[in-house]
């Protein structure tokens, strides 16, 4: 079975769902580096979103082959990860692929030298259980003939692979036939030197918050992994939140911004806060989570009246205007990319086997289903007319 899932072939992996799940930024006059690019699904969505240049690479011909076939705006190298040349890309993809590297660390280091400096490398990579900073082996698929065993991090070890980089954790990505562990997105850029300012008046607590905040042991409430265990059932919320928080149809992934506003909005940021308070038990804790402009001051006196001592930390970043990697795509746009693929195969039957006689005559003598198999394997490599 082939890996990629297209309109016209079933493949292993749900490559819609997948490409849900990435979070990507809008690609528009952006250059994109997919590595193990398979049949190109994904540098055909950059392809698709306009993106300036879009390179895949594989180290298997056929998949090289094929994906030159569907997407000849893009271009394609058949090698491995080895050398990746000296050009630099905006946005790199790694997706399934990390563990197959015999240094898993290196390729990381490989890609992030790869990036422009204020690019996004895409890591989707199965995380093994256990609290130890360390690899597992992981039987992918053992037969008598193959014994598929690879190394998969812990999240420990993922966050100490990633510690030289700016990293943020997107979420679980989708299940896939035959997958040992569940996989998840994370995205990661250059880490940039910090500037923390503490610039308000004297005795205002400026010594005692860069003291306490800047411990590596403080406790930190993720917000996005907090919605996962609500709506999972592992962490305690009102039905309230409940009911507002979901994933994207047919996928793990969540829009946690899109979330947040609605609970604002409904008058539900007391719970939510709630339930923060409770994961943090009146520990120092720091909250990265996302809080409309309009709703930021009513989470701090919520915290203060909760016995805290608030510090509002405003990130210079989250208001440039040129930050491309926040901006994602309309959902709309996904639709149409999927109704794009659906039209490259799309085909008059009887048209094409009256302008192809040779293919005609080998349907009527059943060594071809149809037209649209000879047309999606052979014709429109061959350029062969439709009508």
């Amino acid at each position: 079975m082939a890996y990629h899932d297209f309109p016209w072939q079933k493949g292993s992996s749900d490559s819609f769902a997948k490409l849900l799940s990435l979070s990507l930024p809008a690609l528009q006059g952006k250059s994109v580096l997919d590595v193990g690019c398979n049949e190109g699904y994904f540098c055909g969505w950059a392809a698709f979103q306009k993106a300036a240049l879009v390179h895949g690479i594989d180290r298997e011909p056929r998949f090289i082959e094929q994906a030159r076939v569907w997407f000849p705006s893009c271009t394609f190298s058949c090698k491995d990860w080895t050398n990746l040349g000296a050009r630099k890309y905006d946005v790199i993809l790694c997706l399934s692929a990390l563990h197959y590297a015999a240094d898993q660390e290196a390729l990381i280091r490989l890609l992030m030298n790869t990036l422009e400096p204020d690019g996004l490398l895409v890591l989707e990579i199965g995380v093994a259980e256990g609290d130890a900073e360390e690899f597992t082996p992981i039987a992918r698929s053992v037969t008598a003939e193959n014994d598929d065993t690879r190394l998969f991090p812990t999240f420990a070890k993922v966050r100490a692979m990633l510690a030289p980089y700016a990293h943020k954790y997107m979420g679980q990505s989708v299940m896939q036939r035959g997958d040992p562990l569940p996989r998840h997105v994370i995205h990661v850029q250059r880490k940039r030197p910090l500037a923390v300012l503490f610039m308000d008046g004297h005795y205002s607590g400026k010594s005692t918050v860069s003291g306490s905040l800047l411990r590596p042991d403080i406790f930190r409430v993720y917000g996005e992994k907090v919605y996962h265990g609500i709506h999972d059932g592992e962490i305690a919320a009102s039905a309230e939140l409940k009911q507002r928080i979901g994933y994207v149809e047919g996928t793990r992934h969540m829009m946690p911004p899109a979330i947040t506003t609605q609970i604002c909005k409904d008058g539900l940021l007391p719970q939510l806060a709630g339930v923060f308070f409770e994961l943090a038990g009146q520990r120092d804790f720091v909250l990265e989570h996302y809080i409309p402009p309009g709703y930021r001051l009513k989470m701090a006196e919520l915290c203060d009246g909760a016995g805290y001592f608030v510090v509002d930390v405003a990130l210079f970043t989250a208001h440039k205007k040129d930050a491309w990697v926040m901006k994602r795509p309309a959902y709309a746009q996904y639709e149409a990319y999927r109704k794009y693929l659906e039209r490259l195969c799309d085909i008059d039957e009887q048209a094409y086997l009256a302008t192809n006689p040779d293919v005609a005559r080998a349907v009527a003598e059943g060594k071809l289903p149809d037209a649209k198999y000879h047309y999606r394997h052979f014709g429109r490599r061959e350029k062969r007319k439709l009508r």
